[in-house]
């Protein structure tokens, strides 16, 4: 047996909460529920799931501000909305941000369980990217990275980066798809743990100017992510 994939469950209607609970940890799951937007604010900046289940209308954060928040951090995660909100602007504002489903109440827990089975098969069918174990490289589109040398090609010709460029690169490209905090970053790229500033956020700019898409995110207040693109 793998390990149990991790969902959180923000709604504070306890009654559904509890029903919901009861059915996922019966399907091996591993639920954390919470009641409120403000605490699972902290837990989204604190924790990582593979599943999030959230109402929009919640005290202290509503369900889109966290909605936006989840997929800054966890672009890869699998977000439903679950919500008695018929408000066509809101399922709008949903999808834009990045959920995969908005489900209305009341609904059967089967069609939760449905939508869940369906995601979870669409997610496993996603390409990873192209990865030489032997000559640790990857490749990305028209972009080749060894890790080894800290080479860099884009459609076969060689970029000429600075140490650093290399270094940011690397650590951003090993964690592919997930955010890297500017502590990190620092560590890794300045070999230092001091308390001063670096000029991390000029080294981000510079690196993307050379690249061929706007692949590095920015993610406020925590650090910066690589992301794929279509």
């Amino acid at each position: 047996m793998g390990e149990k994939m991790k969902v959180l469950l923000i709604e504070d209607d306890r009654l559904l909460s509890r029903s919901i609970k009861k059915v996922l940890e019966k399907y091996d799951f591993d639920v954390t529920h919470i009641e409120d937007g403000a605490k699972a604010f902290d837990e989204i900046l604190n924790n990582s799931y593979d599943l999030y289940l959230l109402d929009i209308n919640l005290p202290e954060i509503d369900g889109l501000k966290l909605l936006k928040l989840i997929r800054n951090k966890e672009p890869d995660a699998i977000v439903m909305m679950i919500t008695a909100s018929a408000n066509i602007d809101d399922m709008e504002e949903a999808y834009k941000n990045g959920c995969d489903e908005y489900i209305k109440k009341p609904f059967h827990i089967n069609e939760l369980i449905l939508r869940i089975e369906h995601w979870l098969k669409i997610k496993k069918s996603e390409p990873e990217p192209k990865k030489e174990e032997e000559n640790n490289i990857i490749e990305i589109e028209n972009m080749k990275f060894n890790f080894d040398t800290l080479d860099l090609y884009i459609n076969g010709e060689f970029v000429n980066l600075r140490k650093k460029e290399k270094l940011l690169l690397a650590i951003l490209l090993k964690n592919i798809g997930k955010t890297v905090s500017k502590e990190d970053i620092i560590k890794y790229v300045w070999k230092e743990n001091t308390k001063k500033e670096y000029p991390l956020r000029q080294l981000v700019s510079e690196l993307k100017n050379k690249l061929p898409k706007n692949y590095i995110t920015s993610v406020v207040g925590i650090g910066y992510r690589f992301d794929k693109k279509d």
